[in-house]
């Protein structure tokens, strides 16, 4: 059965799971049917949930630091420049350009540039399955880490809207200078805090692992959980034992979720057909 407490750290409780079985993860989820709720699978509970940008400029900066040079950067100037960048060197490779500032960030983000945006997931499978596989170098399961699933539960209501970005305004958010992003039209409060926004097809990938992008219109170096504290949002921490992954990676490869049904290209095929031979043979 998943053992359940609450975190005593940050401005807001935030419940803690552990489970140890695809059988006491669908327990404790079935709870949450008739909710709306979106999750993201991570390796580590504090960088998993930090923004690619904010590890990418920490990285810069301790570099900069063992170069024995000065940091030259602000975190909104650095993410600033590797947008502008991207853009312009980007354009031969695009079949169609972005037409507004968050899918260019949908499509950097595809493309592993380091952005401000979190990626997160409808399905609850998908995230166990991006939490719980192991592509690293070989490791005896049972010394493999513990590793999180993150549910942020946005309404006890199924299909609720809440902090989701409406279609007919995502062209209508732009970089405003310090970090910041702000509808240019209306130039209201509506998009302050946490937001999700259903991001373009760019590629077959996002349909088939029912994605979706988070971001915070005010960029900063805090991390989900320590957002949605400051913000009142309701989060659970699932925790998998290192020891249970292999398991529970075996269970969910029998109900296709697996890595040539998530990456349905050539690629994500030989990796899953890899890992069969390697792993069940």
């Amino acid at each position: 059965m998943p053992q359940i407490s609450l975190s005593q750290e940050g401005a807001a409780d935030m419940e803690e799971v552990c489970i140890t079985s695809l059988r006491d993860y669908i327990d404790f989820i079935s709870d949450f049917v008739d909710h709306t709720v979106t999750y993201r699978g991570a390796k580590n509970p504090d960088s998993g949930m930090t923004p690619s940008v904010v590890r990418s400029w920490r990285r810069n900066r301790r570099i900069r630091q063992d170069l024995r040079d000065k940091p030259k950067l602000e975190l909104w100037d650095y993410e600033a420049r590797l947008i502008e960048a991207f853009k312009r060197q980007a354009l031969p490779f695009l079949e169609t350009v972005p037409d507004c500032h968050l899918n260019w960030l949908a499509i950097a983000q595809h493309y592993h540039l380091p952005t401000r945006l979190l990626d997160w997931t409808r399905n609850p499978l998908i995230a166990l399955y991006f939490a719980a596989n192991n592509r690293g170098d070989y490791m005896p399961p049972e010394e493999w880490p513990d590793v999180y699933v993150f549910m942020w539960e946005i309404s006890g209501e199924l299909d609720a809207q809440h902090h989701m970005l409406p279609l007919d305004r995502v062209k209508n958010l732009r970089p405003r200078g310090q970090g910041r992003i702000s509808d240019v039209e209306s130039g209201d409060s509506r998009a302050e805090g946490i937001i999700l926004f259903n991001p373009p097809l760019i590629s077959s990938r996002i349909a088939s692992q029912e994605g979706l992008f988070s971001f915070s219109e005010q960029l900063s170096e805090r991390s989900f959980p320590e957002e949605a504290a400051r913000s009142g949002l309701k989060v659970t921490q699932v925790t998998i034992p290192g020891p249970s992954r292999f398991e529970i990676l075996t269970h969910l490869n029998m109900l296709g979720v697996e890595t040539g049904r998530l990456f349905p290209d050539l690629t994500g095929l030989t990796a899953h057909r890899r890992w069969v031979a390697e792993w069940l043979w």
